[in-house]
């Protein structure tokens, strides 16, 4: 008898600095998005800031400095169970509505968009196998 994957959330940048960067989490586990280096998926760690001529201007920018240090938390509890706790004082929206502290249980069935700043764009869905990572 075969045993099935254990479920990973993936959350993938879809559009903004960390557009392309992906973030796996097992049951359990949590990560921040944010501006800090310290942050599981940051801004100031992102390929496609520093590949740009005017990375330094960018860090200035109001689409950057819209993203917090540590903006967002996601707590991967189970399955049917991911919680999404905004950390700033501008703002998460998922799946078009502000949130504080939120309780996702349909991930298993559906992805959902999450917003950080001004243009940030994640997609967050559950698998069963964990895709390959291309870093925070």
């Amino acid at each position: 008898m075969s045993q099935s994957a254990p479920p990973c959330l993936v959350v993938r940048g879809t559009k903004g600095f960390l557009s392309g960067a992906v973030h796996v989490l097992q049951v359990g586990e949590s990560m921040t998005i944010g501006r800090s280096r310290s942050a599981d998926l940051s801004m100031r760690n992102a390929e496609r800031l520093y590949a740009r001529d005017d990375w330094r201007i960018l860090m200035n920018s109001e689409p950057f400095l819209s993203v917090s240090r540590h903006h967002v938390r996601i707590h991967f509890l189970h399955r049917d169970l991911v919680e999404i706790k905004d950390m700033s004082s501008n703002g998460t929206i998922l799946d078009g509505r502000r949130i504080d502290c939120v309780a996702v249980t349909d991930l298993d069935e559906q992805p959902h968009t999450l917003r950080v700043g001004a243009r940030e764009m994640f997609l967050l869905e559950i698998v069963s196998k964990s895709p390959a990572t291309n870093g925070s």
